[in-house]
């Protein structure tokens, strides 16, 4: 199971994130926090033929959508939530949030 680094844990990973839920907000979405959900990153995407795909094997590199710089998407129980840059923590990866998508956006 992952870890959450709040910013005063993840020092120099992380910096302050804008506004947080107000605690009226908090307070009324509470009943869900120990509901489980599955977090996911989508690294990018691309198209190849039937072909293609049988000539794949072990070794083989995919070209996607991405470019280097670019963050990657970040997915909610499949839902778009916003977008994150990947890290290094000692052996693992960490996602630092760049990005969190407004829903009452637009």
């Amino acid at each position: 199971m992952g870890k959450i680094l709040h910013s005063s844990e993840a020092g120099s990973l992380s910096e302050p994130m804008g506004t947080r839920p107000d605690k009226a907000a908090q307070t009324s979405i509470g009943f869900l926090s120990d509901t489980p959900v599955t977090v996911s990153v989508v690294m990018g995407k691309t198209t190849i033929t039937v072909r293609e795909l049988l000539e794949l094997s072990v070794g083989s590199v995919v070209e996607i959508d991405k470019l280097v710089d670019e963050s990657f998407n970040l997915n909610i129980n499949g839902t778009p939530f916003g977008k994150v840059e990947v890290s290094v923590i000692e052996d693992t990866y960490g996602l630092r949030i760049a990005e969190i998508n407004n829903p009452f956006e637009g």
